[in-house]
């Protein structure tokens, strides 16, 4: 009886962590040459986001940056892209997305993003003159 209670709580853990890590981002793959609007809302690393086009993780579309720097770092890409407004266009390569009409890739390079990206992941206010913009909702 222990063992038969014992398999069925490992099985329902099991089950639970499986669940907890599906990918958040679950739209069909854009193609290439497709446009993509909306709001990053996830960060997998430093080359790889979701863009919502719908409230539900169904619609959130996984996109690669084809033009982001190789050594470009998770709280880099979440600093110059979360919760921005983007629009991407889908390449055979990656996709190019652009937040208030500038590269996230470009973003990437700016020398300040480093310091920004420190102080997001610690969770203190940004350095003076960094690139960094809260967007408030109303």
């Amino acid at each position: 009886m222990k063992r038969t209670l014992l398999a069925l709580g490992l099985s329902v853990l099991a089950n639970g962590v499986a669940q907890a890590q599906e990918a958040p981002c679950r739209a069909p793959q854009a193609a290439a040459g497709q446009q993509v609007r909306g709001p990053v809302l996830h960060v997998i690393d430093g080359h790889t986001l979701c863009v919502a086009t719908a409230a539900d993780p169904s619609g959130w579309v996984r996109l690669e940056l084809q033009d982001a720097p190789a050594a470009a770092s998770w709280a880099e890409l979440m600093s110059v892209g979360f919760g921005r407004d983007v629009v991407c266009v889908v390449g055979e390569a990656g996709a190019t997305c652009r937040a208030e009409g500038r590269s996230l890739a470009a973003a990437l390079r700016a020398p300040e993003v480093k310091a920004t990206a420190a102080a997001w992941r610690a969770g203190t206010a940004p350095p003076p003159g960094s690139a960094l913009r809260l967007a408030t909702a109303d």
